[in-house]
């Protein structure tokens, strides 16, 4: 619910937060504009005044002090580390404020709050030292940390310490050549026998020869060869049984896609006997779940712990950059000091959305460290993510915009003009839109209407409009009758296929360039109007936002009508489907576009990836550019002014976590 600046601060004089003087106006300035700008909550602000109460001479400056420490947690630091951004902490609250604007323009109101804190923030650090004790603590090297987040960074570090070592078990060259050759495709589509290369083959033995072994590489690089390589070894070589090992990720939806991904890379391996069709067969039949459903329970009460161990012998997690600081402690405390664990992910992914960068602090660790060196390995040779698109994405982990902005897609007028895909790779191409002064309202009234053109233009060059591929195929789908759970894959196969064609992918979910407003305009083009009820027809891609018995947050499906009033949604599931009636569907959206964080994960053929028309909008990063034109496939469409993208390139996430290896 919004307030006004007068609201919160009659809210938080209720309160007595804090005290009177001319000091604590201040200071309680500063705090009902955070309040109203929802950069903070009512709750954590109790819990500031509860903190300061305990602190005999703590006044109203510490509360500026943990104001920002829960406004830096929110952000996804576990530890407030003032001596890198003692300068920039007014920006650090000023930019948390247009992060949660939601749409609405709080430039202003963000800036006046920057210059009150500057001005304050000098005296909230000196205010800073008597907090330090049991809720709030400091440690040796000048980190703050809410006392919660700073055990669980202690004992991740010292997890992952105590975890660092060798096993008996060494794989021979001959055992790891058995395992390492699999039948790829030559570039006219001819089966050909491939072999590991030399980075998958050192992870194949860091994860054997190792307790721990962490594996990072983008997409394309084999994380899926490895995994299935290093489960074959070890079946053969340890004995291990299907019980023996977990498949786990963040979400069910990655998970599930993990043990699908696992079954068809186990089809591909190169027959090396009776005993090794034995254990492909076996591994085949893996499946995934969420952390979450492999620890049992629910936070903090799980089922498995440090007293009652999971009993695998293997866990595997992938997409380690989604794995927040808090999760990773549950599970680290959750496995048996036997049992190996092998994390997979991209560390220039998005980090988690709960606090903490765990997989980029643990690759900084691994890899600079001598002892624990053969724990980690970076796969650098991408065998299906080449061209261009490899190009882009690696110019954007060095920072530089040059290979996209030199490739740009133009435009016919307002027409969308397709840019051709690139021989020996996908494409990346910078669709540039022109800056606008924020007085000239009719220039920008023409670039909401081009843009809304463009993105109708390239929903009907992906069939997603009326009468396009995607609705006739999901007529096709209605004669089948009531579509059950495991129907034939050829039965489903062309519609999940078209589905997974392209996605448009924003940054943000309100305003012009936003996911509400992209999917609203491309449900009046399927259907010729706004209806109040949107699933109606077919053709009409969904995404699920909260877990249910049978689907996942993140679940995408597709509405097929079969009558009158009778629409169900198809998701995709392994090789066969599950069908939804909309009566029953969880939470739900539409999904002809939807947030780069959400498409984690996911893989499309082409990908358009819309920028927000505030250029230095503080959501913009480096690895949320990365994040949205790796999901694809063939071919990545960056809209956007070249403000924006070049901000974005240039501004990383940091995180300040605080892990240590002790």
């Amino acid at each position: 619910m919004k307030m006004t600046k007068e609201e919160a601060n009659r809210l938080l004089r209720r309160f007595e937060i804090p005290g009177g003087g001319e000091d604590a106006e201040k200071i309680r300035d500063i705090l009902a504009r955070l309040l109203a700008l929802r950069a903070i909550s009512l709750g954590e602000l109790q819990t500031a005044r509860d903190i300061v109460g305990r602190k005999e001479g703590a006044g109203p400056h510490a509360y500026l002090f943990l104001a920002a420490m829960f406004v830096s947690l929110r952000e996804g630091s576990t530890a407030f580390d003032i001596a890198r951004k003692e300068n920039q902490r007014g920006a650090l609250l000023a930019d948390a404020c247009r992060r949660r604007a939601d749409g609405e323009d709080v430039t202003s109101a963000a800036a006046e709050l920057r210059t009150a804190v500057d001005a304050e923030w000098d005296e909230a650090v000196k205010a800073a030292t008597p907090l330090a004790g049991d809720i709030v603590k400091k440690d040796a090297r000048g980190f703050w940390y809410f006392d919660k987040y700073g055990e669980a960074v202690k004992e991740v570090g010292k997890a992952i310490h105590d975890r660092i070592g060798t096993t008996d078990d060494v794989l021979s060259d001959a055992e790891l050549d058995a395992v390492s050759a699999y039948t790829g495709r030559d570039k006219d589509g001819n089966p050909r026998d491939e072999s590991l290369d030399t980075d998958q083959r050192l992870a194949v033995r860091a994860a054997v020869g190792n307790r721990l072994a962490v594996v990072t590489g983008g997409p394309g690089t084999g994380k899926t060869t490895v995994l299935c390589s290093i489960l074959r070894a070890l079946f053969a070589k340890t004995g291990l049984t299907p019980a023996d090992v977990a498949l786990a990720a963040p979400t069910g939806r990655a998970g599930r896609r993990m043990g699908e991904a696992l079954a068809d890379q186990c089809a591909k391996a190169v027959d090396c006997g009776e005993d090794d069709r034995r254990v492909r067969s076996e591994i085949s039949a893996l499946s995934g779940a969420t952390i979450h459903c492999l620890l049992g329970g629910f936070p903090p009460n799980w089922v498995h712990n440090a007293e009652n161990p999971l009993p695998h012998r293997v866990v595997v997690v992938d997409e380690c950059s989604m794995v927040d600081l808090l999760l990773m402690r549950s599970l680290l405390a959750a496995l048996r000091k036997d049992c190996r664990l092998v994390l997979l992910g991209d560390r220039h992914q998005l980090p988690s959305v709960d606090a903490g960068a765990v997989l980029g602090d643990l690759t900084k660790l691994l890899g600079k460290d001598d002892a624990s060196s053969g724990s980690f390995v970076e796969l650098k040779t991408s065998h299906r993510f080449t061209g261009r698109l490899k190009t882009c994405a690696d110019e954007i982990n060095e920072g530089k915009s040059d290979a996209i902005l030199s490739n740009e897609s133009r435009a016919d007028g307002d027409t969308w003009v397709d840019p051709p895909g690139e021989t020996g790779g996908g494409g990346c191409f910078f669709h540039r839109l022109a800056k606008l002064d924020e007085s000239d309202a009719k220039g920008r009234k023409q670039l909401r209407e081009t843009v809304d053109k463009l993105l109708v233009d390239w929903a009907k060059a992906h069939g997603l409009g009326k009468g396009g591929r995607l609705a006739v195929l999901a007529d096709a789908a209605a004669h089948l009758g009531k579509p059950l759970e495991g129907l034939a894959e050829a039965d489903v196969h062309d519609l999940f296929e078209e589905l997974d064609k392209s996605r448009i992918l924003a940054v943000v979910r309100k305003g012009p360039f936003g996911v509400e407003h992209v999917n609203d305009l491309l449900l009046k083009e399927r259907l010729g109007r706004n209806p109040s009820e949107p699933l109606v027809e077919s053709g009409i891609p969904v995404i699920v936002t909260k877990n249910s018995r049978t689907l996942d947050n993140g679940d995408v499906g597709v509405t097929v009508k079969r009558g009158k009033g009778d629409v169900i949604v198809l998701f995709p599931r392994g090789n066969g489907v599950v069908a939804c009636p909309v009566s029953q569907l969880p939470e739900h959206e539409l999904a002809y576009a939807i947030t780069v964080h959400k498409s984690q994960g996911s893989g499309y053929g082409d990908v358009l990836v819309v920028l927000p028309d505030d250029e230095d909008h503080p959501l913009l990063s480096c690895q949320l550019v990365y994040t949205g034109i790796t999901r694809a496939k063939q071919r990545a469409v960056i809209l956007g002014t070249e403000g924006a993208l070049t901000h974005a390139i240039g501004n990383p996430i940091k995180r300040d976590t605080g892990i240590v290896l002790a």
